[in-house]
């Protein structure tokens, strides 16, 4: 996955990063809100120790004073210490209590000790500061004085004094909701690609021809009210202005002649890896394209589980191929014509209950030879490959078969699979078809189409 990859991919859940990013700030402004305010009052020591009137007795006591200041440090903590600030102060909290809420820092390259206490009211921090200001200069002066009695060798001395805290130091909201924010963000982004990578669906061009290792020879757009014929929502208005399903189709028809330039494919199985992706609509429009170019064009419903294109087109189904295959009718007694010049359509038939063989056997394939001979093209509408053999059986006996898929719907392992059944089949597979589930976003091919190419015809566009 490159930079452009990723790209494509928060953009297209952009929505959901924008949620994951308010969401977390939201609730860090919630639990900002929720915490009790902590106010600190802090206190600074200076630590010295006695030395002597020379320079080199002055630099081992500052180097003394700063070993000190460490173990001043740890003595802020201890329990003598903390019950003395207790009793001094007059608080009521036990000097465990104390410890948790008192710190002591320093830096070793001086002689400062810094006390800070922190609690949620000021005047309590406040007065166990003055606790510490008074007892630790004590305490330390006791440690410090020889057994023998006389002065200390070090001291404590106070030069910040405490303050009344009028702050609180936590929670600091605008930095929680800036971290919040950060962190939602960073969620969204992470959500959204582990959402990429266990969505198996089939999104690019370029995917599914990795998938196949054959082209993709057709992109049929997400078809909205202006692609679709007046009284016929399954079929395109070819012949009113110039939609982009319209367009599609006929790119489509153009690339199927490249196929095999010296030999372009004529009888074409159209299949899917599953039901309701879209190839009997497929097959029936990618039949009027052809037509629409002068070509006699023949549609086989051969879809013998579950028929549709008769539906479709709205034409009788009572005899068909299967009444062929049977031996119950020759091809010129139950091919129809339809209200669309230049195509005809061998229906379905009475379901029967063995379709497998019916389309394998050597009527099926004769049928096939035939009809090559009669048409310019022969479309097969076929059964999905994955349920059922037929569509693998009817490529076979082809010029080769087109797979319809159905992109961000269908996935990449059903593709492989449908793909897999082809090649054990020893059946050619000519190229892919994409059908788009859902519409192209503005600034992709699909939105170029939709502005470029007008659904009003000519006439209607002048007299607007």
């Amino acid at each position: 996955m490159d930079l452009r990859d990723l790209l494509s991919i928060l953009r297209a859940r952009w929505i959901l990063i924008v949620a994951t990013t308010l969401i977390g700030g939201l609730l860090a402004l919630g639990v900002s809100l929720i915490i009790k305010p902590t106010y600190q009052s802090s206190i600074q020591f200076y630590v010295t120790v006695a030395a002597g009137d020379t320079a080199a007795a002055a630099y081992q006591g500052s180097l003394g004073a700063q070993q000190r200041v460490q173990s001043y440090a740890a003595l802020v903590n201890s329990t003598d210490v903390t019950q003395s600030v207790v009793d001094t102060s007059g608080v009521d909290l036990t000097a465990q209590e104390v410890s948790s809420r008192t710190s002591a820092t320093y830096n070793t390259n001086t002689v400062l000790l810094d006390v800070a206490v922190t609690d949620t009211e000021p005047n309590r921090a406040h007065q166990l500061a003055q606790g510490f200001a008074e007892v630790l200069p004590g305490v330390v002066s006791t440690l410090e004085t020889p057994d023998g009695d006389g002065p200390a060798l070090a001291k404590l001395t106070v030069v910040n004094a405490p303050a009344l805290p009028t702050s609180p130091v936590a929670p600091r909201t605008e930095l929680n909701v800036a971290i919040g924010l950060v962190l939602g963000l960073l969620a969204g982004v992470g959500f959204v690609i582990l959402i990429n990578t266990l969505d198996r669906r089939v999104k690019s061009k370029e995917q599914l021809e990795d998938l196949s290792g054959k082209p993709v020879v057709g992109m049929i757009p997400f078809r909205k009210a202006e692609d679709k014929e007046k009284g016929a929502e399954h079929l395109v208005p070819f012949r009113v202005g110039h939609s982009p399903a319209a367009e599609a189709f006929r790119r489509l028809r153009t690339n199927l002649q490249f196929l095999n330039v010296d030999k372009p494919p004529r009888v074409i199985v159209l299949t899917s890896s599953v039901a309701m992706e879209g190839k009997t609509e497929t097959a029936i429009n990618l039949s009027l394209s052809l037509a629409e170019s002068g070509n006699r064009v023949l549609l086989v419903e051969a879809d013998l589980r579950r028929p549709r294109a008769v539906n479709y087109l709205e034409m009788p189904d009572s005899v068909g191929l299967t009444n062929i295959l049977s031996g119950q009718a020759e091809f010129g007694d139950v091919v129809q014509e339809t209200r669309h010049d230049g195509l005809d359509l061998l229906a379905c038939g009475p379901l029967p209950p063995n379709p497998s063989e019916l389309l394998a056997s050597d009527v099926a394939r004769a049928l096939v030879e035939d009809l090559r001979k009669q048409y310019d093209y022969v479309i097969i509408d076929a059964p999905p490959l994955l349920p059922v053999t037929d569509g693998a059986l009817l490529s076979r006996i082809t010029d080769g078969g087109l797979l319809v898929v159905r992109s961000h719907r269908t996935t990449s392992e059903q593709v492989a699979q449908a793909v897999d059944n082809l090649e054990k089949a020893d059946a050619p597979l000519l190229g892919l078809v994409t059908v788009a589930n859902k519409p192209a976003k503005k600034g992709g091919a699909g939105y170029y189409d939709s502005y470029y190419y007008s659904s009003k015809s000519p006439s209607s566009t002048r007299e607007a």
